[in-house]
Protein backbone atom coordinates (compact mmCIF):
# COMPACT_ATOMS: atom_id res chain seq x y z
CA UNK A 1 0.00 0.00 0.00
CA UNK A 2 1.75 2.93 -1.27
CA UNK A 3 0.89 7.17 -1.29
CA UNK A 4 1.90 8.47 -4.48
CA UNK A 5 1.38 11.39 -6.61
CA UNK A 6 -0.31 11.83 -9.91
CA UNK A 7 3.35 12.14 -11.22
CA UNK A 8 4.40 8.73 -10.28
CA UNK A 9 0.98 7.17 -11.28
CA UNK A 10 1.74 8.85 -14.72
CA UNK A 11 5.39 7.18 -14.95
CA UNK A 12 4.63 3.96 -13.51
CA UNK A 13 1.15 2.48 -14.47
CA UNK A 14 2.38 0.21 -16.75
CA UNK A 15 5.05 -1.04 -15.23
CA UNK A 16 3.47 -2.67 -12.33
CA UNK A 17 0.61 -4.57 -14.27
CA UNK A 18 2.09 -7.71 -14.99
CA UNK A 19 4.76 -9.92 -16.14
CA UNK A 20 3.36 -10.27 -19.63
CA UNK A 21 6.71 -11.21 -21.79
CA UNK A 22 6.41 -14.68 -19.28
CA UNK A 23 2.84 -15.13 -19.54
CA UNK A 24 3.10 -14.58 -23.09
CA UNK A 25 5.03 -17.46 -24.11
CA UNK A 26 3.73 -19.72 -21.65
CA UNK A 27 -0.06 -19.11 -22.83
CA UNK A 28 1.31 -19.74 -26.29
CA UNK A 29 2.79 -22.80 -25.98
CA UNK A 30 -0.65 -23.83 -24.09
CA UNK A 31 -2.38 -22.76 -26.79
CA UNK A 32 0.35 -24.67 -29.55
CA UNK A 33 -0.63 -27.49 -27.72
CA UNK A 34 -4.29 -27.50 -27.97
CA UNK A 35 -4.04 -26.65 -31.52
CA UNK A 36 -2.26 -30.25 -32.29
CA UNK A 37 -3.04 -32.39 -29.92
CA UNK A 38 -7.34 -31.39 -28.98
CA UNK A 39 -8.46 -33.41 -26.55
CA UNK A 40 -5.47 -35.28 -25.08
CA UNK A 41 -4.02 -31.87 -24.27
CA UNK A 42 -6.72 -30.62 -22.82
CA UNK A 43 -7.17 -33.43 -20.57
CA UNK A 44 -3.37 -32.99 -19.82
CA UNK A 45 -4.15 -29.52 -17.85
CA UNK A 46 -7.32 -30.17 -16.95
CA UNK A 47 -5.15 -33.12 -14.51
CA UNK A 48 -2.29 -30.68 -14.08
CA UNK A 49 -3.97 -27.74 -12.74
CA UNK A 50 -7.42 -28.70 -11.96
CA UNK A 51 -8.47 -32.56 -11.00
CA UNK A 52 -5.27 -34.74 -11.22
CA UNK A 53 -7.85 -37.87 -11.69
CA UNK A 54 -10.30 -36.34 -13.96
CA UNK A 55 -10.92 -38.53 -17.58
CA UNK A 56 -12.42 -37.06 -20.95
CA UNK A 57 -15.86 -37.82 -19.75
CA UNK A 58 -15.68 -35.98 -16.40
CA UNK A 59 -15.35 -32.29 -18.66
CA UNK A 60 -18.79 -32.29 -19.54
CA UNK A 61 -21.43 -31.67 -17.42
CA UNK A 62 -24.58 -32.87 -17.86
CA UNK A 63 -28.08 -31.40 -18.40
CA UNK A 64 -28.98 -33.61 -14.70
CA UNK A 65 -26.09 -32.48 -13.25
CA UNK A 66 -27.52 -28.92 -13.71
CA UNK A 67 -30.57 -29.09 -12.43
CA UNK A 68 -29.73 -31.02 -9.40
CA UNK A 69 -26.93 -28.52 -8.67
CA UNK A 70 -30.10 -25.95 -8.59
CA UNK A 71 -32.00 -28.13 -7.09
CA UNK A 72 -29.94 -28.81 -4.43
CA UNK A 73 -29.43 -25.12 -3.25
CA UNK A 74 -31.11 -23.73 -0.34
CA UNK A 75 -34.06 -21.60 -0.66
CA UNK A 76 -32.29 -18.25 0.41
CA UNK A 77 -29.55 -19.23 -2.07
CA UNK A 78 -32.18 -19.93 -4.58
CA UNK A 79 -33.84 -16.84 -3.72
CA UNK A 80 -30.74 -14.77 -4.64
CA UNK A 81 -30.14 -16.25 -7.40
CA UNK A 82 -33.14 -15.63 -8.90
CA UNK A 83 -33.16 -11.70 -7.57
CA UNK A 84 -29.84 -11.41 -8.86
CA UNK A 85 -31.18 -12.85 -12.92
CA UNK A 86 -34.47 -10.87 -12.52
CA UNK A 87 -32.50 -7.50 -12.10
CA UNK A 88 -29.62 -8.74 -14.71
CA UNK A 89 -32.25 -9.76 -17.53
CA UNK A 90 -34.19 -6.36 -16.78
CA UNK A 91 -31.50 -4.28 -17.56
CA UNK A 92 -30.37 -5.70 -20.43
CA UNK A 93 -33.56 -6.35 -22.10
CA UNK A 94 -33.39 -2.41 -22.88
CA UNK A 95 -30.27 -3.28 -24.85
CA UNK A 96 -32.26 -5.36 -27.84
CA UNK A 97 -31.22 -4.06 -31.20
CA UNK A 98 -34.38 -3.95 -34.02
CA UNK A 99 -33.56 -4.55 -37.89
CA UNK A 100 -34.74 -1.70 -39.80
CA UNK A 101 -35.04 -0.52 -43.38
CA UNK A 102 -34.86 3.02 -44.98
CA UNK A 103 -34.43 4.64 -48.46
CA UNK A 104 -32.60 7.63 -49.45
CA UNK A 105 -33.58 10.38 -51.72
CA UNK A 106 -32.03 8.83 -55.35
CA UNK A 107 -34.57 5.36 -54.27
CA UNK A 108 -31.56 3.46 -52.77
CA UNK A 109 -32.89 0.90 -50.38
CA UNK A 110 -31.19 -0.34 -47.04
CA UNK A 111 -32.10 -2.71 -44.90
CA UNK A 112 -29.73 -3.32 -41.69
CA UNK A 113 -30.48 -7.38 -39.97
CA UNK A 114 -29.08 -7.80 -36.82
CA UNK A 115 -28.29 -11.09 -36.25
CA UNK A 116 -27.07 -13.51 -33.23
CA UNK A 117 -23.94 -15.00 -33.35
CA UNK A 118 -24.18 -19.09 -33.59
CA UNK A 119 -22.09 -20.19 -31.65
CA UNK A 120 -20.86 -18.42 -28.17
CA UNK A 121 -17.75 -19.28 -25.39
CA UNK A 122 -18.55 -18.13 -21.95
CA UNK A 123 -15.52 -18.43 -19.53
CA UNK A 124 -16.55 -18.36 -15.74
CA UNK A 125 -13.33 -17.88 -13.47
CA UNK A 126 -13.48 -20.56 -10.77
CA UNK A 127 -9.65 -21.01 -9.72
CA UNK A 128 -9.81 -18.90 -6.28
CA UNK A 129 -13.53 -18.65 -5.85
CA UNK A 130 -16.94 -19.74 -7.16
CA UNK A 131 -18.80 -16.72 -9.49
CA UNK A 132 -21.98 -17.42 -10.54
CA UNK A 133 -22.57 -14.04 -11.07
CA UNK A 134 -20.36 -14.13 -13.98
CA UNK A 135 -22.61 -16.78 -15.26
CA UNK A 136 -25.57 -14.73 -15.16
CA UNK A 137 -24.04 -11.73 -16.33
CA UNK A 138 -22.33 -13.45 -19.60
CA UNK A 139 -25.08 -15.80 -20.36
CA UNK A 140 -28.09 -13.37 -19.67
CA UNK A 141 -27.25 -11.12 -22.39
CA UNK A 142 -26.18 -13.97 -24.90
CA UNK A 143 -30.18 -15.65 -24.35
CA UNK A 144 -31.59 -12.41 -24.97
CA UNK A 145 -29.74 -11.49 -28.13
CA UNK A 146 -31.61 -15.47 -29.09
CA UNK A 147 -27.67 -16.91 -29.41
CA UNK A 148 -28.25 -20.40 -30.53
CA UNK A 149 -26.06 -22.42 -29.08
CA UNK A 150 -24.24 -20.78 -25.56
CA UNK A 151 -21.37 -23.19 -24.27
CA UNK A 152 -19.40 -22.40 -20.95
CA UNK A 153 -16.27 -22.94 -19.53
CA UNK A 154 -15.19 -23.27 -15.41
CA UNK A 155 -12.39 -24.63 -13.71
CA UNK A 156 -12.64 -26.79 -11.03
CA UNK A 157 -11.19 -26.54 -7.45
CA UNK A 158 -9.38 -29.89 -6.24
CA UNK A 159 -11.98 -31.73 -8.75
CA UNK A 160 -14.22 -30.06 -7.47
CA UNK A 161 -17.02 -27.20 -9.21
CA UNK A 162 -19.37 -25.10 -7.18
CA UNK A 163 -22.56 -26.25 -7.18
CA UNK A 164 -23.98 -22.78 -6.99
CA UNK A 165 -21.98 -21.98 -10.26
CA UNK A 166 -23.77 -24.87 -12.26
CA UNK A 167 -27.54 -23.79 -10.59
CA UNK A 168 -26.53 -20.80 -12.25
CA UNK A 169 -25.84 -22.01 -15.50
CA UNK A 170 -29.23 -24.21 -15.12
CA UNK A 171 -31.59 -21.33 -14.42
CA UNK A 172 -29.78 -19.17 -16.98
CA UNK A 173 -30.05 -22.10 -19.87
CA UNK A 174 -26.71 -22.23 -20.67
CA UNK A 175 -26.40 -25.11 -23.52
CA UNK A 176 -23.23 -26.94 -22.75
CA UNK A 177 -21.13 -26.35 -19.45
CA UNK A 178 -17.51 -27.69 -19.71
CA UNK A 179 -15.58 -28.18 -16.28
CA UNK A 180 -12.16 -27.12 -17.66
CA UNK A 181 -10.42 -23.45 -16.91
CA UNK A 182 -7.55 -21.31 -18.03
CA UNK A 183 -5.67 -20.59 -21.56
CA UNK A 184 -6.59 -24.04 -22.48
CA UNK A 185 -10.36 -23.79 -22.18
CA UNK A 186 -10.06 -20.37 -24.75
CA UNK A 187 -7.86 -22.41 -27.09
CA UNK A 188 -10.30 -25.31 -27.00
CA UNK A 189 -13.09 -22.94 -27.83
CA UNK A 190 -10.76 -21.02 -30.86
CA UNK A 191 -10.06 -24.51 -32.99
CA UNK A 192 -12.50 -27.14 -31.66
CA UNK A 193 -11.67 -30.54 -29.82
CA UNK A 194 -13.62 -33.48 -30.35
CA UNK A 195 -15.64 -32.89 -26.82
CA UNK A 196 -15.89 -28.41 -27.23
CA UNK A 197 -16.91 -27.31 -30.37
CA UNK A 198 -15.19 -24.22 -31.72
CA UNK A 199 -17.26 -21.26 -31.02
CA UNK A 200 -17.48 -18.05 -32.90
CA UNK A 201 -16.59 -15.74 -30.14
CA UNK A 202 -15.41 -15.86 -26.30
CA UNK A 203 -17.06 -13.68 -23.33
CA UNK A 204 -16.10 -13.23 -19.56
CA UNK A 205 -13.07 -12.37 -17.39
CA UNK A 206 -10.19 -14.51 -16.21
CA UNK A 207 -6.87 -14.07 -14.74
CA UNK A 208 -3.97 -12.93 -16.31
CA UNK A 209 -3.38 -15.87 -18.28
CA UNK A 210 -6.77 -15.93 -19.92
CA UNK A 211 -6.48 -12.25 -20.71
CA UNK A 212 -3.20 -13.05 -22.72
CA UNK A 213 -5.36 -16.25 -24.21
CA UNK A 214 -7.65 -13.86 -25.74
CA UNK A 215 -5.75 -11.44 -27.15
CA UNK A 216 -3.33 -14.18 -29.03
CA UNK A 217 -6.42 -15.76 -30.02
CA UNK A 218 -8.19 -12.93 -31.81
CA UNK A 219 -8.88 -13.07 -34.97
CA UNK A 220 -8.85 -17.22 -34.20
CA UNK A 221 -11.78 -16.35 -31.93
CA UNK A 222 -14.05 -13.15 -31.58
CA UNK A 223 -13.41 -11.84 -28.18
CA UNK A 224 -15.80 -9.80 -26.27
CA UNK A 225 -12.75 -7.72 -24.23
CA UNK A 226 -9.40 -8.64 -22.37
CA UNK A 227 -10.73 -8.54 -18.99
CA UNK A 228 -8.30 -9.11 -16.61
CA UNK A 229 -7.57 -8.47 -12.88
CA UNK A 230 -10.03 -6.60 -11.05
CA UNK A 231 -9.43 -2.81 -10.47
CA UNK A 232 -11.52 0.02 -8.51
CA UNK A 233 -10.83 4.18 -8.03
CA UNK A 234 -12.34 5.42 -5.34
CA UNK A 235 -12.59 9.50 -5.51
CA UNK A 236 -12.97 10.11 -1.73
CA UNK A 237 -13.39 13.58 -0.24
CA UNK A 238 -12.96 14.76 3.68
CA UNK A 239 -16.39 13.91 4.23
CA UNK A 240 -16.12 10.75 2.73
CA UNK A 241 -16.38 7.49 5.57
CA UNK A 242 -12.94 5.88 5.51
CA UNK A 243 -14.47 2.47 6.78
CA UNK A 244 -16.39 2.37 4.06
CA UNK A 245 -14.18 3.08 1.57
CA UNK A 246 -11.82 1.18 3.33
CA UNK A 247 -14.21 -1.92 2.30
CA UNK A 248 -14.49 -0.74 -0.87
CA UNK A 249 -11.25 -1.22 -1.81
CA UNK A 250 -10.91 -4.42 -0.21
CA UNK A 251 -14.10 -5.71 -2.09
CA UNK A 252 -12.15 -5.51 -5.39
CA UNK A 253 -8.61 -6.91 -3.59
CA UNK A 254 -10.80 -9.51 -2.91
CA UNK A 255 -10.76 -10.50 -6.35
CA UNK A 256 -7.02 -11.66 -7.56
CA UNK A 257 -3.98 -11.29 -5.96
CA UNK A 258 -3.21 -8.66 -9.36
CA UNK A 259 -6.26 -6.73 -8.14
CA UNK A 260 -5.28 -3.28 -8.67
CA UNK A 261 -7.21 -0.68 -6.21
CA UNK A 262 -6.74 3.10 -5.91
CA UNK A 263 -8.49 5.96 -4.27
CA UNK A 264 -7.65 9.39 -5.07
CA UNK A 265 -8.57 12.70 -2.98
CA UNK A 266 -7.47 16.21 -2.20
CA UNK A 267 -7.45 15.65 1.18
CA UNK A 268 -4.19 14.26 2.74
CA UNK A 269 -6.30 13.39 6.27
CA UNK A 270 -9.26 11.25 4.43
CA UNK A 271 -6.39 9.11 2.83
CA UNK A 272 -4.62 8.53 5.93
CA UNK A 273 -7.73 7.65 8.00
CA UNK A 274 -8.55 5.28 4.51
CA UNK A 275 -5.12 3.80 4.87
CA UNK A 276 -5.51 3.14 8.65
CA UNK A 277 -8.81 1.37 7.89
CA UNK A 278 -7.77 -0.85 5.55
CA UNK A 279 -4.55 -1.93 7.61
CA UNK A 280 -7.32 -3.05 10.85
CA UNK A 281 -9.80 -4.49 7.94
CA UNK A 282 -7.37 -6.35 6.54
CA UNK A 283 -6.62 -8.61 9.56
CA UNK A 284 -10.29 -9.65 9.48
CA UNK A 285 -10.63 -10.77 6.30
CA UNK A 286 -9.91 -14.94 5.49
CA UNK A 287 -8.33 -14.30 2.04
CA UNK A 288 -4.92 -14.58 1.69
CA UNK A 289 -4.83 -12.73 -1.70
CA UNK A 290 -6.15 -9.78 -0.48
CA UNK A 291 -3.12 -9.18 1.73
CA UNK A 292 -0.63 -9.95 -1.32
CA UNK A 293 -2.97 -7.47 -3.58
CA UNK A 294 -3.13 -4.96 -0.99
CA UNK A 295 0.87 -4.77 -0.56
CA UNK A 296 1.71 -4.80 -4.03
CA UNK A 297 -1.04 -2.79 -5.72
CA UNK A 298 -3.20 -0.60 -3.56
CA UNK A 299 -2.09 3.03 -4.43
CA UNK A 300 -3.11 6.46 -2.48
CA UNK A 301 -3.35 9.67 -4.47
CA UNK A 302 -3.11 13.34 -3.32
CA UNK A 303 -4.58 15.37 -5.93
CA UNK A 304 -3.76 18.74 -5.76
CA UNK A 305 -7.26 19.86 -7.03
CA UNK A 306 -10.68 18.63 -8.21
CA UNK A 307 -9.47 19.46 -12.37
CA UNK A 308 -6.64 16.62 -11.19
CA UNK A 309 -8.18 13.90 -9.65
CA UNK A 310 -10.26 14.11 -13.08
CA UNK A 311 -7.29 13.58 -14.98
CA UNK A 312 -5.86 10.77 -13.01
CA UNK A 313 -9.36 8.96 -13.41
CA UNK A 314 -9.03 9.73 -16.77
CA UNK A 315 -5.85 8.09 -17.18
CA UNK A 316 -6.21 5.34 -14.73
CA UNK A 317 -9.34 4.21 -17.13
CA UNK A 318 -10.54 1.63 -14.29
CA UNK A 319 -12.90 -0.93 -14.59
CA UNK A 320 -15.30 0.15 -11.65
CA UNK A 321 -14.89 3.67 -10.38
CA UNK A 322 -16.71 4.83 -7.49
CA UNK A 323 -17.60 8.53 -6.52
CA UNK A 324 -18.25 9.23 -2.84
CA UNK A 325 -20.20 12.42 -3.38
CA UNK A 326 -23.80 12.98 -4.95
CA UNK A 327 -24.28 13.12 -8.65
CA UNK A 328 -24.06 16.30 -10.40
CA UNK A 329 -24.31 16.80 -14.46
CA UNK A 330 -20.62 17.97 -14.30
CA UNK A 331 -19.31 14.32 -13.69
CA UNK A 332 -21.03 13.14 -17.80
CA UNK A 333 -18.44 16.19 -18.60
CA UNK A 334 -15.54 14.96 -16.82
CA UNK A 335 -15.35 11.35 -16.64
CA UNK A 336 -14.71 10.13 -20.01
CA UNK A 337 -13.06 6.64 -19.46
CA UNK A 338 -14.49 4.35 -16.93
CA UNK A 339 -15.84 0.94 -16.83
CA UNK A 340 -18.42 1.59 -14.81
CA UNK A 341 -19.35 4.56 -12.46
CA UNK A 342 -21.09 4.07 -9.09
CA UNK A 343 -21.74 7.23 -7.80
CA UNK A 344 -23.18 8.54 -3.68
CA UNK A 345 -21.52 6.37 -0.81
CA UNK A 346 -24.62 4.30 -1.18
CA UNK A 347 -23.91 2.44 -4.07
CA UNK A 348 -21.01 0.36 -3.39
CA UNK A 349 -19.05 -1.56 -6.46
CA UNK A 350 -20.50 -4.97 -4.68
CA UNK A 351 -23.97 -3.77 -6.07
CA UNK A 352 -22.84 -4.01 -9.59
CA UNK A 353 -21.08 -7.49 -9.23
CA UNK A 354 -24.34 -8.95 -8.36
CA UNK A 355 -27.37 -7.40 -8.43
CA UNK A 356 -28.14 -3.71 -9.51
CA UNK A 357 -28.69 -5.28 -13.06
CA UNK A 358 -25.53 -3.94 -15.02
CA UNK A 359 -23.00 -5.88 -16.51
CA UNK A 360 -19.71 -6.60 -14.25
CA UNK A 361 -17.53 -7.75 -17.27
CA UNK A 362 -15.66 -5.00 -17.86
CA UNK A 363 -12.69 -3.63 -19.53
CA UNK A 364 -9.25 -3.43 -17.49
CA UNK A 365 -5.84 -2.51 -17.88
CA UNK A 366 -6.32 1.21 -19.35
CA UNK A 367 -8.70 -0.53 -22.30
CA UNK A 368 -11.61 1.34 -21.21
CA UNK A 369 -10.39 4.18 -23.04
CA UNK A 370 -11.64 2.43 -26.36
CA UNK A 371 -13.99 -0.48 -24.71
CA UNK A 372 -17.04 -0.60 -23.26
CA UNK A 373 -18.44 -3.21 -20.65
CA UNK A 374 -20.52 -6.52 -22.12
CA UNK A 375 -24.02 -6.18 -23.26
CA UNK A 376 -26.71 -7.79 -25.26
CA UNK A 377 -24.63 -6.01 -28.52
CA UNK A 378 -21.60 -8.07 -27.92
CA UNK A 379 -23.93 -11.10 -28.74
CA UNK A 380 -25.46 -9.89 -31.89
CA UNK A 381 -23.37 -8.78 -35.52
CA UNK A 382 -25.45 -6.41 -38.11
CA UNK A 383 -25.79 -6.87 -41.85
CA UNK A 384 -26.43 -4.30 -44.33
CA UNK A 385 -28.34 -5.52 -47.66
CA UNK A 386 -28.04 -2.51 -50.24
CA UNK A 387 -30.54 -2.36 -53.45
CA UNK A 388 -30.02 0.30 -56.04
CA UNK A 389 -31.65 1.05 -59.27
CA UNK A 390 -32.08 3.72 -62.47
CA UNK A 391 -32.23 6.52 -59.99
CA UNK A 392 -29.47 5.84 -58.10
CA UNK A 393 -26.96 5.08 -60.41
CA UNK A 394 -28.42 8.62 -62.56
CA UNK A 395 -27.19 10.10 -59.28
CA UNK A 396 -23.99 8.25 -58.00
CA UNK A 397 -22.63 6.25 -61.23
CA UNK A 398 -20.28 8.96 -62.71
CA UNK A 399 -18.59 10.06 -59.44
CA UNK A 400 -18.51 5.99 -58.43
CA UNK A 401 -16.13 5.79 -61.78
CA UNK A 402 -14.22 9.03 -61.09
CA UNK A 403 -13.32 7.89 -57.40
CA UNK A 404 -12.36 4.58 -59.12
CA UNK A 405 -9.74 5.57 -61.96
CA UNK A 406 -8.50 8.09 -59.24
CA UNK A 407 -7.41 5.04 -57.33
CA UNK A 408 -6.47 3.27 -60.36
CA UNK A 409 -8.68 0.22 -60.23
CA UNK A 410 -10.14 -0.04 -63.40
CA UNK A 411 -12.24 -2.77 -62.75
CA UNK A 412 -14.23 -1.23 -60.21
CA UNK A 413 -14.98 1.79 -62.74
CA UNK A 414 -15.86 -0.55 -65.44
CA UNK A 415 -18.49 -2.57 -63.52
CA UNK A 416 -20.44 0.64 -62.34
CA UNK A 417 -19.66 2.04 -65.97
CA UNK A 418 -21.46 -0.96 -67.57
CA UNK A 419 -24.34 -0.56 -65.97
CA UNK A 420 -24.59 2.91 -66.74
CA UNK A 421 -24.83 2.58 -70.16
CA UNK A 422 -27.49 0.05 -70.18
CA UNK A 423 -29.92 2.54 -67.76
Amino acid sequence: MKTVSKSWIYKNLKSFNNNKSRVGSIVQSIIKDIERNGDKALLKYVKKFENSKAQIKDIVFSKKQLANAYQSLSLKDKRALKLAHQRIYFYHLKQIRKSYSFRDQEDSKFHIQWNPIENVGLYVPGGMASYPSTVLMTSIPAKIAKVPNVMMCVPSQNGKTSTLTLAAAHLSGVDKVFNVGGAQAIAAYAFGTKTIQKADKVFGPGNQFVAEAKKQLFGTIGIDLPAGPSEVLVIANNKSNPSWVALDILAQAEHDINAKTYVVSRSRDILQKIKNEIAVKLKNLPLQNVKHSIGNNCFLIHAKNEKEIYEISNFIAPEHLHIHSKFNKSLLKNIIHAGSVFVGEKAPVALGDYTIGTNHVLPTDQTARFSSGLSVDDFVKKTVFIEAGNKTLKKIAQPTIDLARQEGLEAHALSVEIRKIKT
